[in-house]
């Protein structure tokens, strides 16, 4: 009866073996078939606005850009599906003021998606090499959000000279936020690129995954609209769309934010929304006291897709705080 049950135990394991070989090898080929390339909607960007190209050192990055003045560089956050289409109903209310630039990160949009390990560092570079050569006279002030913000606030850490402000979306830095609250399987899995590939190519970037995903960065849910789920949903099934959310499942984008934030030169507007959520409030005021110069601005009734979900709100909050008359008060 013992031999029976070891030989039982044998044989599960060897069927638990032969099935998980079964599961990856499959993973393995369905994570080799090239994904299909959708066009991109039209609406990713207003048609009032000149779409550009600009070489860098980590691939080619894709652009809008409208009107005269001073810089206003918009920066979208790092998520599922992310393009410059997240600031898209707020930008072209700025381009009568200002020559507004809105690129999409390497590795999302219409950008370069590059198979390589890009982490937070070399996204700020990226970031002074698309200043240094669309704005080689005069520092923008950068608008961003989520992990987008945090790369402002890295960019602005290491080079002061090329950012003359920031207004910055409930910034993150991924090590606080993002990167610690991943299951220990979703780090796994990140580091086994095809099953990661099948992973995303067969659930996380679905439509109803990108619906579902986009909603709990919603207050209002009626606010989502089909729109902003088909242009989320068609970036992230572009193909090498999976890479950057590889890296960030990977925690090569998690970074000290608290650290770098304090040593900012510039003047700094932290907007927030009101709703529990994540980042938390609480965190906004932690960042603003660790801040020289700072003003805070609470937007209500807001999720994490503020820019989406009121982009009328959040275009009278920046275009108050970039009234020239305003003062930045010590945080």
């Amino acid at each position: 009866m013992k031999m029976f049950h070891k030989e039982n135990k044998k044989l599960v394991g060897v069927g638990l073996g032969a099935g998980l070989a079964g599961a990856l090898l499959f993973a393995l080929k369905y994570a080799l078939r090239p994904a299909g390339k959708s066009l991109l909607p039209e609406s990713i960007s207003p048609a009032v606005f000149a779409t550009k190209v600009l070489h860098t050192t980590l691939g080619h990055v894709i652009y809008h850009e409208a009107g005269s003045g001073q810089p206003l560089l918009f920066v979208h956050s790092v998520c599922l599906g992310g393009s410059s289409f997240e600031w898209s109903k707020v930008y072209p209310e700025f381009a009568t003021r200002f020559r507004v630039l809105a690129p999409d990160l390497i590795g999302f949009g219409e950008s370069q998606r590059p198979a390589a390990k890009i982490g937070a560092a070399d996204y700020a570079r990226m970031l002074a090499e698309f200043i240094r050569a669309t704005c080689p006279d005069q520092p923008p002030i950068l608008v961003g959000s989520g992990l987008g913000a945090g790369f402002c606030v890295y960019l602005a850490s290491q080079h002061p000279e090329l950012v003359s402000r920031l207004l910055l979306y409930m910034p993150t830095g991924a090590r606080e936020f993002g990167f610690g609250r991943l299951r220990r399987s979703t780090r796994w899995a990140a580091r086994m690129e095809a099953l990661q590939c099948f992973l995303y190519r067969n659930y996380q970037s679905t439509r109803e995954a990108v619906r579902n995903w986009l909603a709990m960065g919603f207050v209002d849910r009626s606010k989502l609209t089909d729109e902003v789920v088909e242009v989320f949903t068609t970036c992230a099934q572009q193909s090498g769309a999976e890479y950057a959310i590889r890296n960030f499942h990977a925690g090569l984008l998690k970074f000290d934010l608290e650290a770098r934030i304090g040593s900012l030169k510039a003047p700094v507007t932290l907007l927030w929304g009101s709703e529990p959520g994540q980042p938390t409030l609480e965190s906004g005021e932690r960042l603003r006291a660790a801040l020289p110069l700072c003003n805070m601005v609470v937007i209500p009734r807001v999720g994490a897709f503020a820019p989406l979900e009121d982009p009328a709100a959040v275009v009278a909050a920046l275009g108050e705080q970039l009234d020239p008359t305003l003062r930045v008060l010590p945080g």
